[in-house]
């Protein structure tokens, strides 16, 4: 969302706001080229059980134009900002997914060393027309599977010819403007577990087990886990499939479970709520980067900017006077959509789940350190409990 300067907006606030929506400069985003049309690779039946491997996707990061800052209306959009960072992690999670090509799919607000595989991502550039994202993923050993920029542009195709509004519902059963930025992330994912041996795949899951339970208790399973010449975690030895402090260590990660797929659930929650006034927000970010875009080309052409009397520019007007209006009566509920619509779901989280307190992030920190706490009291009750 770079800096744009809208003349065709008569209300003066809408046009300082507004302009972070757009861009002033008309290429797209410097960066990869875009993805292009991209077909998900879909497995036909269940993955075998190696290869349904647990992924966490992090909440995402966001690089801001120090332009932005310094905006009239930056608030606003710096809460939509924010937004995107909970909201393409379930676009994402929703497309590997519906690739059926792995195990559990979750979306958390920190690491986690439960998960097989941890993918992050930074929002470099964001607006209706352009996505880039960063995105890194590393599974549990260490090993780097993807660190890699993505670009998507969007077409007119991608957006509906109806105009949107909230108040019927907003735009929520068409496609994704950006699914074929999420599909090459998901194909590049699958393409490297495939480049991976069946001993590759035991070696993820055995670590990620035993990294957890290090987790827990350092001093019980530490010396299990060793760090290879390449830097990447391996075994120096397994335990006993008996061992009861394995056992310990799967009660308490059950619990755990069932924490995190709340967390999930509710950045779910948070992305239907939101998903209304985000498609509002993109489709007229879109025409307004798509409007600038072309006069632009004009302009280096050598060619005037549209008459006013031409029928060309009559029909842009309109069009334009069209998405202002459309605006200027969904604006107040699409701005504070995004700090009132998602704030309820974040808070409910905060308040509700296990009876912890705070944002998401110190919620998460708060129950890892709670389960280490049950862990060594479970142990140490069943260490001294009198033999059966």
């Amino acid at each position: 969302m770079r800096k744009a300067t809208s003349k065709l907006l008569t209300a003066s606030f809408l046009a300082s706001v507004l302009g972070a929506c757009g861009s002033s400069t008309p290429p797209p985003p410097p960066g990869p080229p875009p993805v292009g049309s991209v077909t998900l690779n879909v497995q036909q039946g269940m993955p075998t059980p190696l290869q349904m491997l647990d992924i966490g996707v992090q909440v995402f990061a966001t690089e801001a134009d120090p332009e932005e800052i310094t905006l009239p209306g930056a608030a606003i959009f710096a809460e939509i900002r924010n937004t995107e960072t909970h909201y393409l992690p379930v676009a994402l999670r929703h497309t590997l997914l519906s690739s059926n090509q792995w195990g559990i799919v979750r979306v958390l607000p920190a690491t986690d060393p439960s998960l097989d595989l941890l993918i992050t991502g930074t929002i470099l550039e964001s607006t209706g027309a352009d996505l880039l994202l960063q995105v890194r993923a590393v599974d549990s050993t260490g090993r780097l599977w993807l660190d890699k920029r993505y670009a998507d542009i969007a077409r007119t195709a991608d957006y509906p010819d109806s105009i949107p509004s909230l108040r019927g519902g907003g735009i929520t059963d068409g496609p994704d403007p950006f699914q074929d930025l999420h599909a090459a992330i998901a194909n590049d994912l699958l393409a490297f577990r495939n480049s991976l041996t069946t001993s590759d795949l035991a070696r993820i899951q055995e670590v990620t087990q035993l990294r957890y339970a290090a987790d827990l208790s350092p001093e019980a399973f530490a010396p299990y886990l060793e760090t290879d010449a390449a830097g990447q975690l391996t075994l120096s030895r397994l335990p006993a499939s008996n061992d009861p402090l394995l056992q310990h260590v799967a009660d308490i990660q059950a619990r755990h479970n069932v924490f995190i797929d709340t967390i999930d659930e509710y950045y779910e929650a948070l992305y239907q709520d939101v998903k209304p006034r985000y498609d509002v927000w993109r489709q007229y970010s879109f025409e307004q980067v798509l409007d600038q875009r072309d006069n632009a080309e004009r302009a280096r052409n050598g060619e005037a900017v549209l008459g006013t009397g031409s029928f060309e520019a009559l029909s842009q007007n309109y069009n334009r006077y069209k998405w202002s209006k459309i605006f200027e009566q969904e604006f107040v509920a699409l701005s504070s959509g995004f700090v009132s619509e998602t704030a309820p779901a974040v808070l409910e989280l905060s308040r509700n789940v296990s009876g912890l307190t705070g944002p998401v992030e110190d919620l998460y920190a708060q129950w890892r350190v709670y389960l280490r706490g049950l862990y060594d009291i479970e142990t140490q009750s069943a260490a001294t409990a009198p033999a059966p």
